[in-house]
């Protein structure tokens, strides 16, 4: 069951050079494990960038992020993203325990290798369980932490999809990811973002985070994305709140900072984000 949820790949063809940008492709050591990564470092002329390390959902591969690394590349922001145990070229055999280890393994890889920087963890979808549990271990805490189109836990998952392999892994192990539990372990600012035409995890899932979350945190609804926006189809306005965040999460968050909306108006705390959106998940 673990491997027929987890495992996706081989790889596509894609780098961040198909996107023209320079960047390294890494193997991250996962105790005897190697986690297949691209590593986009921001361009010497930038101010002191800070870093985003990705983890993506399920039935993704790193290949698929490269117009998300463009975009941050173009935004001054370096980035990280890996594919875990059993997903894309990474080592196999798919395990929820290897995830979890995979994702200590890869904000070490990151901090070594941008060190002095400011780091942020970013999860998409699934990504968001493995990683909400790992932050409070990690070997020092992240400068920030997005939470993006997460569901409340893995079990209600299976309750809001039709997949029947959903359906029996959420009702037949243990509820591996409860975001709403672990993100409440979190001291560190948070940014939740959710669309409210999310028709993979439902947008109360990103709601019920966001309300257990630890202050100083701040929810960002977009409206009109699909659920794999971000990284499909990269946009100003999905992206404008992250990288806000990104630019100084600590001192802002604490005191409830402005974002943009569409309009060109602002919203504290709670954004209402307008755009078109990506292909549906898979």
């Amino acid at each position: 069951m673990e491997k027929l949820a987890l495992t996706t790949g081989p790889n596509g063809p894609e780098t961040p050079a198909t996107v023209g940008i320079p960047f390294e492709r890494v193997a991250i050591r996962s105790g005897a494990r190697r986690l297949d990564s691209y590593v986009v470092t921001a361009s010497d002329s930038c101010m002191d960038p800070p870093v985003a390390l990705i983890y993506h959902g399920v039935q993704e591969t790193i290949s698929e992020w490269v117009k998300a690394q463009r975009f941050l590349y173009d935004h001054c922001v370096s980035s990280v993203v890996f594919d875990y145990t059993g997903s894309g070229n990474s080592s196999r055999p798919a395990r929820f325990e290897a995830v979890g280890e995979d994702c200590l393994a890869a904000y070490e890889f990151a901090r070594v290798h941008f060190p002095g920087k400011a780091l942020y963890v970013l999860g998409h979808s699934m990504g968001n369980g493995p990683m909400l549990e790992a932050v409070p271990r990690f070997s020092s805490r992240p400068t920030g932490v997005i939470v993006a189109n997460a569901f409340a836990s893995l079990r209600s998952v299976a309750g809001t999809r039709n997949n029947l392999l959903y359906r029996l892994l959420g009702y037949t192990i243990p509820d591996w990811w409860d975001n709403v539990k672990t993100v409440g372990e979190i001291h560190v600012p948070v940014l939740v973002m959710h669309s409210d035409s999310e028709r993979v995890n439902p947008v109360n899932g990103g709601q019920m985070i966001f309300a257990a979350a630890q202050k100083p945190k701040t929810l960002t609804i977009l409206h009109g994305y699909e659920h794999n926006a971000l990284y499909q189809g990269p946009t100003e306005e999905w992206w404008s709140a992250a990288l806000v965040f990104m630019s100084a999460a600590a001192p802002h968050a604490a005191r409830g900072y402005l974002l943009p909306t569409t309009g060109g108006s602002y919203s504290k705390r709670i954004a209402m984000i307008g755009g078109t959106g990506g292909a549906p998940s898979r």
